[in-house]
């Protein structure tokens, strides 16, 4: 029976995916380089590290400074955000005040820094439902490596297979069921393709559609 609920943060509980579709594009136009979604999705719950050499792969000589590049698309996201605030994904509060209500622990396990991370939850005011915390910089291997969600799990104290991790990134479940968990994918940007579908304990449209996964979780036993 699942005891924890492990989730993602950008695009999953704060809705930052298509901001950042648009600061990249906007950051690459600043360099005259073309737009490519794909190579932008592929990237999704990476450290900068693990994105750039794809991104010299595919811009070649064009492209002299990725991590400059990066840099800009993070200045762009914070203007905007300055201006507009951040905004929760729907179904965010309802669920997490669900989940302290029935007992669960939570835990977070993204891969931004702890600086930026924070700042985040503190600014859609969510930060103090997570029981443990995880940070990319706290792992040597970015989704989809297990890594994240293997050291949430450890500080939780539960078995793999008691906790539900909540994602929205094909990287992302591909990460939560490397190590052991129950993957539940919530749509943002991307939907699962076949070969993903069969790694998937549950979908859902919104996060409410967890409440009712859990439900019949506790209810099967």
């Amino acid at each position: 029976m699942i005891r924890s609920v492990i989730f993602d943060m950008d695009g999953l509980l704060v809705d930052t995916e298509r901001l950042s579709m648009s600061c990249w594009h906007q950051a690459l136009a600043e360099l005259g380089l073309s737009f490519s979604e794909s190579l932008i999705l592929q990237g999704r719950g990476q450290s900068p590290a693990e994105m750039e050499p794809r991104f010299c792969r595919f811009y070649g000589d064009q492209l002299k400074d990725f991590f400059a590049l990066y840099t800009r698309k993070n200045e762009l996201m914070d203007m905007v955000t300055a201006e507009e605030g951040e905004h929760l994904k729907v179904g965010a509060i309802t669920l997490l005040r669900w989940l302290k209500s029935e007992g669960y622990t939570i835990s977070l396990a993204t891969s931004t820094d702890e600086q930026r991370a924070t700042t985040r939850l503190r600014r859609v005011g969510i930060y103090d439902y997570f029981d443990r915390m995880v940070f990319g910089p706290m792992v040597s291997r970015y989704k989809p490596a297990p890594d994240i969600f293997l050291k949430a799990i450890e500080l939780l104290g539960r078995a793999p297979e008691e906790c539900l991790v909540l994602e929205d990134s094909p990287n992302g479940i591909l990460a939560a069921h490397a190590a052991g968990a129950k993957p539940m994918m919530i749509y943002d940007l991307t939907r699962p393709d076949e070969a993903l579908q069969q790694l998937l304990w549950s979908e859902g449209v919104t996060l409410l559609d967890a409440i009712l996964v859990l439900q019949a979780d506790r209810a099967a036993g």
